[in-house]
């Protein structure tokens, strides 16, 4: 069959066109198909490593951030109980009670976990004049009065609904009987107690001028603890033989409760302010600051450097009144950076500030203070440095103003 020089040209066109639809059809199509999902793959990858990338960088912001964090919570849980044991409390308030000279008889509640009940005083509403509403309604102050009324039940309900953590809870009823002095002494000693314990009420009969009975409620709250904080409370310290071999013998017992648990030293502590400074492989921050006592830590910054931080501390004089400040690189206190700061009354005749410093753990420690204190009060500073490292020391300090001694320990 012959075939002409069009028709070999036709189905030369013919047969390209088969191959390319072929080859569009079984192998471009599915290359197109496998070159999406590779790059889908590839764009989940980048996605992920610019994750973990932002993480890296974050890495030290994140691990500052964890410290100081873990450093509110260890603060804010240290004089919280990390179980309730009933037999330990027994053996506290006897020695408190002995120790003041007041005697009581002792009730306990069944130990519970609920919300922790917040002390609120009642609103004592006083009469007022008829002419008052008047006077108001002339000034303008009829509405503010109702809107701080509406703003004071608002917040009374975001209370109640915020009201959430819950604690293990131990309530305690005391009858007692002893003199005023007593009384005052056993107070005293719960208020200054290592541990927190709450009054949320107390009732009182005077029996006769120097005599006084009543009826003294307490409440003992304990939350877990971490990193072991409190581990040796749970230890129990007495090994001695407890109660009769006979129970109803008229024998006495054989040396039940004969040790107590030791006592917490009782030195008077005459210090204004505290610094604790750590390395930074510690667990916490390398510059903590705050007054001293502060239960609830709200006097305390924080700064987790691995270098030098540059520390600010002022004290300033105003009409009789002393005032303080401070500030590292990253925060301040107190928070609305007032020009003058908060006031305070120094516990001596001088203003103390105590440094808790430690030996440097490895020759990449290079943590540290340059610690600034400025004077301009009538008051000496001392600074006490304590446990600084001998051969390089992390605390440097500089002064301005009147006269600021400093002792290392």
């Amino acid at each position: 069959m012959n075939i002409s020089k069009r028709e070999k040209y036709l189905i030369g066109i013919f047969l390209a066109v088969l191959i390319c639809f072929v080859y569009y059809q079984f192998v471009y199509t599915k290359q197109v198909e496998k070159l999406k999902v590779v790059r889908a793959e590839k764009e989940s990858v980048e996605e992920r490593y610019n994750d973990v990338m932002k993480a890296i960088a974050n890495l030290d912001a994140m691990e500052e951030e964890f410290k100081i964090l873990k450093a509110n919570v260890l603060g804010k849980s240290e004089k919280l109980y990390p179980v309730i044991m009933q037999e330990k409390i027994i053996i506290e308030l006897d020695e408190l009670l002995n120790d003041s000279g007041l005697n009581g008889n002792i009730a306990f509640s069944p130990i519970e976990v609920s919300p922790a009940e917040k002390l609120v005083s009642p609103e004592i509403k006083k009469t007022e004049s008829s002419l008052k509403a008047f006077v108001d309604e002339y000034n303008g102050n009829v509405s503010n009065t109702g809107e701080s009324s509406s703003n004071s039940a608002n917040g009374q309900g975001g209370t109640n609904q915020e009201n959430s953590t819950t604690t293990e809870q131990l309530k305690v009823a005391i009858n007692f009987s002893g003199s005023y002095e007593a009384l005052k002494s056993f107070i005293a000693s719960l208020q200054n107690y290592e541990r927190k314990i709450v009054i949320p009420s107390i009732s009182i009969t005077a029996q006769s001028e120097v005599e006084l009975t009543g009826v003294m409620n307490l409440e003992f709250h304990a939350v877990p603890k971490i990193d072991d904080q409190d581990i040796d409370y749970l230890i129990w310290s007495l090994n001695n033989i407890y109660g009769k071999e006979i129970l109803f013998s008229s024998g006495e017992a054989s040396g039940a409760y004969a040790s107590t648990i030791e006592e917490q030293s009782s030195e008077q502590n005459v210090n204004d302010f505290v610094m604790m400074l750590k390395s930074p492989s510690s667990e916490l921050p390398t510059v903590t600051i705050g007054k001293a006592k502060d239960d609830s830590r709200g006097s305390y910054i924080y700064s987790d450097n691995d270098g030098i931080e540059a520390v600010e501390i002022s004290f300033e004089e105003v009409d009789g009144n002393t005032f303080f400040k401070y500030k590292t690189t990253t925060s301040y206190y107190p928070k609305d950076n007032s020009p003058e700061g908060m006031q305070f009354i120094p516990k001596s005749e001088n203003i103390v500030l105590e440094i808790l410093s430690e030996n440097r753990v490895e020759t990449s420690d290079n943590s540290g203070i340059n610690l600034k204190v400025i004077n301009n009060t009538s008051k000496k500073v001392e600074v006490i440095i304590k446990n600084d490292d001998s051969s390089n020391p992390r605390v440097s300090v500089t002064s301005e103003g009147y006269t600021v001694n400093v002792t290392k320990k």
